[in-house]
This record gives C-alpha cells, sequence and structure tokens, in this order.
C-alpha cells in the first residue's frame, strides 16, 4: 500500500499549501493536489521542512522513509485512537503531508517527499548520460507485457539540469535556442554541456546562483559588498575569519554529526571562532550554534552584516 498527495482530502491538501507558503491556494481539489505534488517532488523542500520539524517528527519520517510503514505506537511508544488527526509531533509532519495514516492503521510516509528525500542532488554532469524522467505523457505507447506493470515514461538525454521557479522556467523553455525540456514546473534539463547552458542563460537575463562569488584569498583585500566564496577548511577557515573582522554573515553548507552526516544549508552570524570551532547565531535554528570548522564543506561570506550580535560583547 503506497499512500501519495492524490489520497490526501481537499481540506489537508489546503493546509498544506497554505504552511508551505502558499497564498492562493488552487480551489480545484486536482489543482490543488498537482502543486502539493510538484512542490514535494523537490529535495530542497522537503529537506528544508525536515530541519524546522521537531526532532522526534524528524527521526520520525526518516523511519518511515527508509523501513516503511509503523505503528503509532511503535514511533511514539504512545496509543492512537485511528481516527482524526495523529498524536504530536507527528501531527506536525501529516499537517504539512509528509506523512499520513493509512487503512491498515499505520502511519506512511507519502511517495512524493520520501522519493524526493531519497534524490538529494541534480548534479550537473559534464559527460552524457541517460535518465529516466517521469511524464503526463509519453513520447511512444507500448503493449503491457508480464514484465511491464503499465505507466507511461520517456527517456532523456541529458548532460545539463536546470532548477528555477516555475515562472522562471516557462519563460526558459519557450526559448529554441536554450533546448530545454521541462519535466516538471521546477525542473528542465538539456543535452548542452552546462558551460554552454550557463551562457545562454546569461544572455537571457538569468541571475546564477553563485554567479558572483569569488574564491576568499586572506592575502587580499575583501572586495566591497560581493560575496566571497570558499571550499576546503584553509579556505574556509580564512573567509570566516575575514567574516568576523567585516561582522559580516556567513552562508555554509555543514555536515552533521548526527543523522548519519546529513547536509544543512544555514546562514549564520559569526561571533567566535576558535579552536577550530565557529559561535554563532544561526539563522535556521534561531538560536546560537556552535559549527565544527571541519565540517563546513563550502562558505559564502555574504554582503550583508550580522543581525545578531553575542550577549554580553562589547
Amino acid at each position: 500500500m503506497t499512500l501519495r498527495v492524490a489520497d490526501l482530502d481537499a481540506r489537508a491538501l489546503a493546509e498544506a499549501l497554505r504552511l508551505l507558503g502558499v497564498r492562493e491556494v488552487p480551489a480545484h481539489r486536482h489543482g490543488a493536489a498537482r502543486e502539493l505534488r510538484a512542490r514535494l517532488a523537490d529535495h530542497r523542500t522537503v529537506r528544508d521542512l525536515l530541519e524546522r520539524a521537531p526532532d522526534e517528527a524528524r527521526e520520525a519520517f526518516r523511519r518511515l522513509a527508509g523501513e516503511g510503514p509503523a505503528r503509532v505506537e511503535d514511533l511514539l511508544d504512545r496509543g492512537w485512537a485511528g481516527r482524526g488527526m495523529l498524536p504530536a509531533p507527528l501531527d506536525w509532519l501529516q499537517r504539512r503531508a509528509l506523512v499520513a495514516p493509512g487503512a491498515d492503521g499505520r502511519v506512511h510516509a507519502l511517495a512524493e517527499p520520501r522519493e524526493a528525500l531519497a534524490t538529494p542532488t541534480l548534479g550537473l554532469e559534464p559527460e552524457p548520460a541517460s535518465d529516466h524522467l517521469p511524464s503526463e505523457q509519453s513520447s511512444s505507447a507500448h503493449p503491457p507485457t508480464p514484465e511491464r506493470r503499465g505507466g507511461e515514461a520517456r527517456v532523456l538525454a541529458a548532460r545539463s539540469v536546470v532548477v528555477a521557479d516555475p515562472e522562471t522556467l516557462d519563460r526558459l523553455t519557450a526559448v529554441a535556442e536554450l533546448g530545454l525540456e521541462a519535466v516538471s514546473d521546477t525542473v528542465a534539463v538539456a543535452t548542452a554541456a552546462p558551460e554552454e547552458v550557463q551562457r545562454a542563460l546569461r544572455a537571457e537575463g538569468v541571475d546564477l546562483i553563485g554567479e558572483h562569488a569569488v574564491t576568499v584569498d586572506a592575502a587580499e583585500a575583501a572586495l566591497p559588498n560581493a560575496p566571497q566564496r570558499a571550499v576546503g577548511p584553509k579556505q574556509v577557515r580564512a573567509l570566516l575569519e575575514r567574516a568576523l573582522a567585516e561582522q559580516r554573515q556567513v552562508w555554509v553548507r555543514y555536515f552533521a554529526s548526527s543523522r548519519a552526516g546529513a547536509t544543512t544549508e544555514r546562514t549564520v552570524d559569526p561571533w567566535r571562532l576558535r579552536d577550530d570551532l565557529l559561535v554563532g547565531w544561526c539563522h535556521l535554528r534561531r538560536d546560537q550554534r556552535t559549527f565544527a570548522v571541519g565540517r563546513i564543506g563550502e562558505a559564502v561570506m555574504l554582503p550583508e552584516a550580522i543581525d545578531h550580535h553575542e550577549p554580553g560583547a562589547s
């Protein structure tokens, strides 16, 4: 038994969309399901939701996604009548359409966010590759065989993947020179190499994430009001030292010591750097946090000044 977004009722769909920040929820149930399905199929959306989830809820979802459906008693060590909302903190996940109770009396991770969590990146690969990508329309139909369970699919040769908001992607796929083929509301693929696609996007006036970042050099003066990027322990430490001196925010890609080294992306107001530990205000957690410099895989010093100062600091 597999539960999907399409199995939710209209009320659950509308609530989940509102909690995801959608101001105008489609009135028709099928439209709402389509909108929610597209959002929960995005790895970044699911990852960010789990980062904000209560700890017990986050662990429950990861268990359901990895091991399959489970009873409430096994997840929370408490009973459940089997009607209405799931008990806290599973209700946090249910209201955001990450999980739902099934007719079998067990809690299921919905297929869309479960599959999105298992696909952390759509990395740009320079060599040709083939991907099996779902589609609502197939380029060809095949009669069912004993080995084939039906459904439709198409295979696209892709060398580049473009991820953008739906409005931008609609505009870009209409430009024939780009050769982009949309595979969802926010993802398109192209047979051209990433460098060629990037040049074409710039020509269309599209801002590329990280385009203006430069590698930090501890011996060079910082560029005014410009982000700077660092990869690797020495570069990251040099960037953090400069951010501390200039009182500027930093964005970090951090590999947590718990949760099997899960990657998180955070904006931090740096306060202190000592013994390879960065202490500062984490905008994601809205609290003071300590980060091991060795677990920061990438850092960007942002133009913005820090918002939060260390309590008691002069």
